[in-house]
């Protein structure tokens, strides 16, 4: 029945990923890796028919805090934004939903691809950062 057994996991975190929780640059989750045996991302999207995406910070001289959810296609090709959050200045947290089900509306249906990538962009820093993906 697949990993995700019809209960909500971690696909993928900020601090699990060892990045840490002061965030003073954009970045991403890593890049698409593929072999003739295999293609992967830290982000395995292929037990997640529903995604929630969200964004904490603790402080900081922040700004906005951008996360988003990109997908990859068989290729290696890069589609951007399937679902994006943004957390306008610290502290504060924000939360999107979307995939299979929806959840916030029209834009937010989407079946995800096997493989993904989490991406943020940041204007300042932010510390006591946490970008968290779960999936469904």
């Amino acid at each position: 029945m697949g990993q995700s057994a019809d209960r909500a996991f971690l696909i993928w975190s900020l601090t699990a990923s060892g990045d840490g929780t002061t965030l003073t640059t954009s970045g991403d989750s890593g890049l698409y890796t593929a072999s003739s045996l295999n293609a992967r991302t830290a982000v395995d999207l292929r037990w997640a028919d529903d995604i929630w995406l969200s964004v904490t910070a603790a402080g900081g001289a922040g700004t906005a805090l951008t996360a988003q959810l990109d997908a990859y296609d068989a290729q290696g090709n890069l589609f951007t934004q399937l679902l994006k959050v943004t957390l306008a200045s610290a502290p504060g947290r924000a939360v999107a939903f979307g995939g299979r089900h929806g959840g916030g509306g029209a834009g937010s249906y989407f079946v995800p691809s096997e493989w993904g990538r989490v991406s943020w962009a940041l204007t300042g820093s932010m510390t006591g950062a946490e970008i968290s993906l779960y999936g469904r």
